[in-house]
């Protein structure tokens, strides 16, 4: 029986590390199955004996503290590897006010409580709250836009389009738009870039709240995905603000 939970354990725990690509190296000592993990400048041991007994060792740091809470998942049978966010998450907000200091709070209080939501185990209401976040982004980043469009009747025009739509019409009409430009965009504008950056990451934020907000049946919402969306929100945001700071210091011309 302790052989089985010793292997259960180390497996569970080898997973855990690996989601959070984390630097580590295994070793086996007498009685005890050893991980020595370190993330930046930080390292801890993790250790699980065979008694069923675990101990994390390391100077105090972030990693692990997010270790102690492994361990307490363990010790309280909970699920282990998808109960526990990763630090960098539980520090989103902060981070994004940091980087961004001019950050709509709207994203900052939907963000948050999309977090608190996940660690909850209430995917539903993550998912809504994230698509929350993400379409509050993506209608500051519209809107910057069509304000920097320096022709009045075009830009008139795209207001006209865009007024009273849902964000996936009012997204179209922007892209429709920005890839007519006459303007010299930057590299960091391209279509491409735009795709790659900041379209995948909205379109799916902007699915999964439709799935939850008008649901047809119960939406089967994974965990690991959504936590892998999640853990792409601060650079999706990043990006979306570095295209705001262009629109609000340059005319287009459309």
């Amino acid at each position: 029986m302790a052989d089985s939970y010793h292997q259960k354990v180390c497996d569970q725990v080898r997973s855990f590390i690996g989601r959070q690509q984390w630097d580590y190296v295994e070793k086996e000592e007498l009685n005890a199955f050893r991980f020595d993990i370190r993330y930046g400048k930080s390292s801890a041991i993790f250790k699980i004996y065979t008694t069923g007994t675990i101990q994390v060792q390391g100077g105090e740091s972030n990693l692990k503290e997010t270790l102690l809470k492994l361990k307490k998942a363990i010790q309280n049978n909970e699920i282990l590897a998808d109960e526990i966010l990763p630090f960098e998450i539980e520090k989103f907000p902060e981070t994004l006010q940091k980087s961004i200091p001019s950050i709509d709070p709207v994203i900052i209080r939907f963000l948050s409580e999309a977090i608190l939501c996940y660690k909850a185990n209430s995917l539903l209401g993550c998912s809504f709250l994230l698509g929350a976040a993400s379409e509050k982004a993506m209608w500051l980043l519209i809107n910057s836009y069509v304000a920097a469009i320096e022709n009045e009747k075009n830009r008139q025009k795209l207001e006209s389009r865009i007024s009273n739509k849902f964000i996936s019409k009012a997204y179209d009409e922007f892209k429709r738009s920005i890839s007519s430009s006459k303007s010299n965009l930057p590299n960091d504008l391209s279509l491409q870039d735009l795709d790659t950056k900041i379209e995948s990451i909205f379109q799916f934020c902007r699915i999964c709240r439709n799935e939850v907000g008008h649901p047809q049946i119960s939406p089967n919402l994974d965990r690991g995905v959504l936590l892998a969306n999640m853990g792409q929100f601060v650079q999706y945001t990043k990006a979306i603000y570095n295209v705001i700071d262009y629109f609000e210091n340059n005319q287009i011309a459309v």
